[in-house]
């Protein structure tokens, strides 16, 4: 005689309660899925008797299960941020954790309405990519990947919710090869340590491309913050996902990384440490001798000789300023930066490459109300430039 949903349940809850933390949970999502019915069905009716084929399909999902593979491999889907994802062993199965950068995304894009273009990197199943796109109508998202069968997966997960009109797909290391900027950069990259993996189960069962963080953890999110300053906007996010353990020890990394910034910890439902998130101040700054400052402010605007030269004012977002600084002015003992709001240049500013990094030019005298503070630059012992003062609440809002 067939079983019913209720012994069916126990059954498997049994047997899988060696295999699994929620084992009751797994049990439920097995079942659905082989009667191709909500979770809350089955829950809803015990009593039904299981067909000869559906109950054929749970037993061989269970000793596949009993073999070690993941329950979403399994049953080739699993639901992530209220959205149901395609999944193969090609990609990182979703976890409930990877939501609170997506919560965290959508809130800025809220408070930002203007800031459209986002990047994923390393997008795997797409999951992150997807459910921004699914959840803010106006911005466009890039897929990023080194997997050609990642990508594949984020494709048809795009395609499942009507998205590849707002998404496009890109096969890259990181973010080598990426051309243009972007209003926010995320990613969930691999960070465990290389000699951790052999002792990990996860590390037999899931994609060791989407595990691997290399020797320290931290390769490829060392990378990404470097990468990440030649692309992000002035004000602009990058939001990274990250090990608890890592959480201090990256967060004075991004803090070096970007200068000027406000670098922020996560923490996800469980209080555990989980994401960086790196607030790129929206000022731009140009570098100048206290005098060229005080001749500005009788003249009534700022200019200097290589509007005549170059026909433009170089300036420099705050991660970029000190290189500059220790390139062309290393030993300089009087510099000042000029904190200027781009929105506030009445001048035209372009952004060009120099040496692979755009910095914004701006091609006319900088007329004062744009500069909102001033702070001082000054050299260490070797004359190089490592710190950046930052201008204090009430000059940047005067």
């Amino acid at each position: 005689m067939p079983d019913t949903i209720k012994t069916i349940l126990t059954q498997l809850s049994q047997g899988l309660s060696q295999l699994s933390e929620t084992p009751s949970l797994d049990a439920q999502v097995l079942v659905a899925h082989y009667l191709e019915k909500p979770r809350s069905w089955v829950l809803a009716h015990p009593e039904v008797q299981l067909d000869t084929a559906e109950q054929s399909n749970i037993n061989r999902a269970f000793i596949r299960l009993q073999r070690g593979e993941p329950l979403p491999f399994v049953i080739g889907h699993w639901e992530f941020y209220g959205l149901d994802f395609q999944l193969t062993p090609d990609v990182l199965i979703p976890r409930p954790e990877t939501e609170i950068l997506v919560e965290r995304a959508l809130a800025w894009l809220r408070h930002h309405p203007s800031s459209t273009r986002v990047i994923d990197v390393g997008t795997g199943s797409g999951c992150i990519g997807v459910a921004l796109t699914m959840n803010n109508p106006s911005i466009h998202v890039r897929m990023t990947d080194i997997s050609p069968q990642a990508l594949h997966i984020a494709r048809q997960n795009a395609d499942r919710y009507g998205l590849s009109g707002r998404m496009d797909f890109l096969q890259a290391d990181l973010l080598d090869g990426i051309v243009g900027q972007f209003d926010m950069i995320c990613a969930n990259l691999p960070y465990i340590p290389s000699p951790m993996l052999a002792q990990l189960p996860v590390a037999k069962r899931e994609p060791r491309l989407a595990l691997d963080g290399g020797l320290s953890g931290l390769d490829l999110i060392t990378r990404l913050l470097d990468q990440a300053k030649n692309l992000l906007l002035p004000g602009g996010l990058l939001l990274l996902e990250i090990e608890a353990s890592q959480a201090l020890s990256l967060k004075s990394l991004a803090a070096d990384y970007y200068q000027g910034s406000n670098v922020e910890i996560l923490k996800d439902l469980s209080g555990n440490d989980r994401c960086i998130e790196v607030s790129l101040s929206r000022y731009i700054i140009h570098l100048c001798q206290p005098a060229e400052w005080r001749a500005a402010q009788k003249r009534g605007f700022f200019i200097d000789d290589s509007l005549e030269t170059s026909g433009f004012i170089h300036c420099s977002q705050p991660q970029h300023v000190l290189r500059v600084a220790s390139l062309i002015l290393r030993g300089t003992p009087d510099l000042i930066a000029l904190w200027i709001d781009p929105e506030k240049i009445a001048s035209e500013i372009r952004w060009e490459s120099v040496d692979a990094v755009l910095y914004p030019h701006i091609y006319g005298p900088i007329n004062l109300p744009a500069v909102i503070a001033i702070t001082e630059v000054k050299p260490e012992d070797d004359g190089l430039f490592r710190s950046l003062t930052l201008p204090d609440e009430t000059q940047a809002g005067r």
